[in-house]
Formats: structure tokens, sequence, C-alpha cells
């Protein structure tokens, strides 16, 4: 009896040791998601004003087309203007997101791809020309690049006495900047009082805040984000109605 015992308390300790052997190298088997990449095409590539041309982001990961992205999203400006426009993209298929677009004059233009895929952020940035467009002195604060850090403001409409829709998409060398502490400093123009809001973080990447404020006119929205020695910020002035 004692012999059959010993030989079952063997079998379990065998068992429990193959098993935590397949866990270990369950383990280490374990890889770091490989990084979405994003490429921005227009069609035609020669644009022409107030011709329709498609928009694509082409969306892949580890070389594979990705069919399941959460949101692609085309923000499209004017070299030298303000006013941005977000437009969201439907999925043709093969990892293809796309929009049409009629550009009215010619230009350059900017196109950014926001893409939300597979718990990532990716906003890559293209200029392209319209017809026989010149660049334009730039004097838009909304997106910046210093370095390997690329810092991107985003607003909808704002209202006096409404939640504020702020967004803030943060890269480091192409890549989403995750758990970085950022905040919004808010002061309206000619008045001496700043106000700073904490944002969060949503996708990776992405920081966001609602603060209301209470009086039209123009606002200075400065972002600053800090990540161990990393400390950037851009400004942008907004008008609130």
């Amino acid at each position: 009896m004692k012999k059959l015992l010993t030989a079952l308390v063997a079998v379990f300790a065998l068992a429990g040791c193959s098993g935590n052997s397949e866990h270990n190298q369950g383990a280490q088997t374990d890889e770091v998601p490989k990084e979405v990449k994003v490429e921005v095409k227009t069609k035609p590539e020669t644009i022409k004003p107030n011709e329709k041309a498609e928009i694509q982001a082409i969306v892949t990961q580890d070389g594979k087309k990705v069919e399941d992205a959460d949101e692609v999203e085309f923000e499209v400006w004017k070299d030298g203007d303000q006013k941005h426009e977000m437009t969201k993209a439907k999925h043709k298929g093969n990892g293809v997101y796309t929009i049409e677009k009629v550009f009215d004059a010619d230009g350059v233009y900017h196109i950014i791809a926001h893409t939300n895929a597979r718990d990532m952020h990716v906003m890559p940035e293209v200029k392209v020309t319209v017809g026989n467009g010149q660049a334009a002195h730039e004097d838009d604060h909304s997106h910046a690049d210093s370095g390997d850090v690329s810092i991107h403001l985003m607003t909808a409409q704002l209202n006096a006495n409404t939640p504020a829709a702020l967004t803030a998409h943060v890269q480091e060398k192409g890549a989403a900047l995750s758990e970085a502490k950022v905040q919004f400093e808010i002061w309206r123009d000619g008045s001496d009082k700043h106000e700073y809001i904490p944002a969060k973080e949503g996708t990776k990447g992405e920081y966001k805040a609602a603060p209301v404020l209470k009086t039209a006119g123009n606002y200075h929205i400065k972002v600053h984000v800090e990540k161990g020695e990393l400390h950037d910020h851009i400004e942008q002035v907004v008008e609130v109605k």
C-alpha cells in the first residue's frame, strides 16, 4: 500500500512539473504586439482643384492588412489656414480606408490619418499639392513636431457653458506615447488667470478632457506633456462662441 501511494505521489509531481513547464513555455512565447503602420495615398497622385480625389489610409500590422480598425478619420486643412476639416473614413477592404474629397483651390494641403486600431493610435501626416499651389507661411500651432515628439490638439466647435471636447494625440518617434502626464493649460485672451486641467488617457497616446469655458471669446490652450525627462508643449488659440 505504501508503495502504491508513493507511486501516485510521484506521478502527480511529474504532472505538476510538466504543467509548470508548459506554462513557462507559453509565457516565454508572449510577444509585444507589432506596430500598426499607416500609409496615406491619394488617387490620383496629381490632384487638380474642383475635381474629386480619393484619400486612402492603408493600415497594416506585421505586414498584414488590418481589416478591423476601430476608427480612421482624416483631418485636412490648407497650409496656413486655422480651419481643419474632419471626416470619418469608410473601410473598402484589404486594409484600405478612404474618403472622397474635392479641393476647391490651388494650394498645399495637410492630411493626417487619425487611426485607432488594436489598442494603438497612429497619426501619420502628409502634404499634397493641389494644382499649382505654393506653401503659405504656416502659423498654426495646433500640430507641433519638436524632435522625436509630436503633439496634436483637436477641438470640436466650442460653446460657452458647454463642456469643451479637447483631445491631444501624442507620439514619440512615430509611436503612441502612453502613460504620460498631460495637462491642458487654459486662459482667456487678455486674462492673467490660468486654469490647469488634467487629461485622461483613453486609447494609447490619446488624452482627453472636457472643461467648461464660461464666457465667449478667444482662449489660449497649451498642451503640456511630461514623461520621465521628457517635457514638451504646444499652444493654440481657439474661439469660444
